[in-house]
């Protein structure tokens, strides 16, 4: 079976690099594309979900004048004005989801949620100095050339302007409604840690409409990475999270990225699959390598656009995702000796 793709238009925009139109999907349901300057994912795709006189906004979007006025453009063709707006959910704590969160709860006054389990894990630190230093070190760890350690780390900016982002006024875990509707209950939450610490999936049961976040697109495979007080092996949880989402293919899976697909299952499994073959590719170039670094493995297996091509935040991806399917394999016993890795104890190899 193969996933279907159900929203055209958007698949349409996505491959021709058009923005796509606000769309409303159900009873209402809109999705509402919120612009993500400078970067390959171009936009976001908020969801706007209206019931009475309540409405909840799904991942807002990167804050900026132009996002913002696309979000209460999107919000008028629902039938609501941004201050109409009763609930706010990030599914987890990055800047294309959370970022427009803090402007759309001044002007309307909504709480803000997050997943139980969400980390500000790079926004906590006393000294951004001191910080990025450590992050430096890290990357020296892991093998960069000395000439691109400041391209690969965190900078001062980057970490004040993640701890300008909005706090949550609730957490929201696994099977939990979201308060939201009239009896609340109709959308309800599922955890599934790997992307972020706690990124978090919404469901609509009756509907079968899944709300997949980052956790499940349709063309390319989230990145997971191994961060600074972030999760110490998020391929595993990754791994785990999709498992726990294997459930009927009915469901039509809303991501925030990309376009809208039916097939809940059989996406999760081919992400699954396509994990497992990652990780078994960096056991390869690990293997032969006399001493591998988290740069030299990086180096040596596939990426898209080839790693010599890769500059800036993507440089950085590259080696955060090799660390983590690195960090996913020691803790198997599988390699060692990598340097800048988390220790945790060892666990029963599972890779086939």
């Amino acid at each position: 079976m193969a996933v279907e793709v159900t929203g055209v238009g958007q698949r349409e925009a996505w491959l021709a690099k058009r923005f796509p139109s606000v769309e409303r999907l159900d009873d209402g349901l809109w999705s509402v594309p919120v612009v993500f300057p400078g970067n390959p994912m171009r936009y976001t795709l908020s969801y706007v979900l209206t019931q009475g006189d309540e409405c909840l906004v799904i991942d807002p979007g990167f804050d900026s004048d132009e996002g913002w006025a696309q979000l209460v453009a999107g919000l008028r063709r629902a039938g609501v004005g941004a201050g109409e707006v009763t609930c706010i959910v990030a599914t987890h704590f990055h800047t294309d989801h959370l970022g427009m969160a803090r402007r759309l709860a001044k002007a309307s006054g909504a709480p803000i949620g997050l997943g139980a389990a969400e980390q500000r894990h790079l926004s906590v630190y006393d000294d951004a100095e001191q910080e990025v230093e450590l992050d430096r070190e890290r990357m020296r760890l892991w093998g960069v050339p000395e000439g691109r350690i400041e391209e690969a780390a965190m900078s001062v900016g980057a970490l004040e302007h993640l701890r300008d982002l909005a706090d949550a006024d609730f957490r929201l875990s696994s099977g939990q409604p979201v308060p939201f509707g009239s009896p609340h209950g109709e959308v309800r939450v599922v955890e599934t840690p790997g992307h972020t610490p706690g990124h978090l999936c919404l469901e609509l049961p009756g509907r079968e409409i899944f709300f997949s976040g980052d956790h499940l697109l349709p063309r390319i495979t989230p990145n997971v990475s191994l961060e600074l007080r972030g999760d110490p092996n998020p391929v595993s949880s990754y791994l785990d999270s999709l498992a726990l989402v294997e459930r009927s293919n009915h469901y039509e899976v809303l991501p925030a990225h990309e376009y809208r697909f039916r097939g809940l299952g059989v996406r999760a499994r081919e992400l699954r699959t396509a994990t497992e073959e990652r990780s078994l590719q960096v056991l390869e170039a690990a293997s032969v390598q006399r001493d591998p670094s988290v740069h030299s493995v990086a180096r040596d297996i596939s990426w898209s656009r080839g790693f010599g091509s890769l500059g800036g935040l993507q440089f950085r991806l590259a080696l955060s995702e090799t660390a983590a399917h690195l960090q996913h394999l020691a803790v198997q016993g599988l390699v060692g000796g990598v340097r800048g890795l988390p220790t945790l104890a060892p666990q029963v190899p599972m890779l086939r």
